[in-house]
């Protein structure tokens, strides 16, 4: 069997003292049950389809599931890092196509108030992390409270994620404002997923595009169009990643345009890595 924790271990001693940074990419909504963490996942595994080795950190503190999306057993979380009770390694679970994924994120709470020693475990976690990621997502909780605008603040681009349901717009259209209104510098996508036509997905996406320009002055992209599909129902059902179980669906070839459009940013130098590790940034928050 694979020894998931020996892997990561081999590529960190392979990139001993390399710290170049990750891209780190939230993934947040407006409002819940719009699919996200599916999103996050399949938006993992098409980014791993282009080479990138990709981290999924499961940052939901009300409703972490990533790891029961995917018929995972999590024993540790980022909590247990922090009080050296496993290493960084311990923690991570292999997800499908080479994803690794850092599970249950309520200890990153304890961020707010933390000693000496496990500033110390965070600072070597976040070397690692920017040592053998190219990319790190953030599944981040649904809606506007502070702790999910401060996830979103360290991060280098945020995907939002919404549905052609009017309250789902309206919200996603309210979280882009508050980080408008915090002067947050991250570059903003938009994925509407559960589109039911083409023409949908873009009509949406022409309001979106048009309020926001005109009431906030702020261009966003569209990263992604995924429509309603059956398919998605069915690999929850079986707790598998969609790109895995059905990678020649209508919602699988979705996910691998957007994760395509996402490196075609990076191509251009439209977003390059911060120096800054991940769990770094994360410390500034609360200096």
């Amino acid at each position: 069997m694979f020894d998931q924790a020996a892997n990561l271990r081999k590529k960190v001693d392979d990139k001993a003292g390399i710290n170049n940074g990750s891209r780190m990419i939230a993934i947040a909504s407006g409002k819940g049950g719009v699919g996200k963490s599916n999103i996050a996942v399949n938006i993992g595994l098409a980014l791993g389809k282009n080479n990138k080795r990709v981290l999924l950190m499961d940052a939901d503190l009300g409703m972490a599931n990533i790891d029961v999306l995917l018929g995972l057993t999590a024993k540790y979380n980022l909590s247990h890092v922090l009080h050296g009770e496993c290493s960084l390694t311990d923690a991570l679970l292999q997800g499908p196509g080479g994803l690794d994924i850092l599970p249950g994120t309520s200890g990153v709470e304890e961020l707010l108030n933390i000693d000496q020693r496990q500033v110390k475990r965070l600072i070597a976690v976040s070397s690692q992390m920017g040592a053998v990621y190219d990319i790190i997502l953030v599944d981040i909780g649904a809606g506007i409270h502070s702790s999910n605008i401060n996830f979103i603040s360290v991060c280098d681009e945020v995907l939002i994620v919404l549905t052609p349901e009017p309250t789902a717009i309206m919200d996603a259209y309210s979280l882009i404002k508050i980080l408008y209104n915090h002067s947050l510098d991250c570059d903003i996508g938009l994925l509407i997923n559960q589109v039911n036509s083409q023409q949908e997905g873009e009509s949406v996406t022409r309001r979106m595009k048009k309020v926001i320009r005109a009431y906030l002055g702020i261009e966003v992209e569209l990263i992604g169009l995924v429509p309603f599909d059956k398919h998605i129902r069915q690999a929850v059902k079986k707790q598998q990643a969609l790109l895995e179980l059905y990678p020649g669906s209508k919602s699988g070839q979705a996910f691998l345009r957007a994760g395509q459009k996402l490196m075609d940013f990076e191509k251009k130098g439209r977003n390059l890595p911060a120096k800054a590790g991940f769990v770094s940034r994360l410390l500034n928050l609360f200096k």
